[in-house]
C-alpha cells in the first residue's frame, strides 16, 4: 500500500509542476483531444483565461496564515 501512496505523491508533484497549457496537453495525449475529464479541463482553462485569480487566491491564503 505504501508503494501506491509514494507513486501517487510523485504523480501529483509532477502534475503540480506543469503549466496549465502543459496539463491540457498531457490530458489530450492520455485521453484524446477534448475527450473526458470535462471538469478538470474547465478548471485548467479558467486558469489559462484568468491567471490573476490564482495569484490573488494564493496571496489571500498567505495573509490568512493558512500556508504555514
Amino acid at each position: 500500500m505504501g508503494d501506491k501512496n509514494t507513486e501517487a505523491i510523485a504523480r501529483n508533484e509532477h502534475w503540480a509542476q506543469l503549466t496549465p497549457e502543459q496539463q491540457l496537453a498531457d490530458l489530450d495525449s492520455r485521453l484524446g483531444k477534448d475527450i473526458g475529464a470535462k471538469k478538470q479541463r474547465a478548471k485548467i482553462q479558467s486558469k489559462i483565461i484568468n491567471p490573476q485569480v490564482e495569484v490573488q487566491r494564493e496571496s489571500k491564503a498567505k495573509k490568512r496564515g493558512k500556508n504555514k
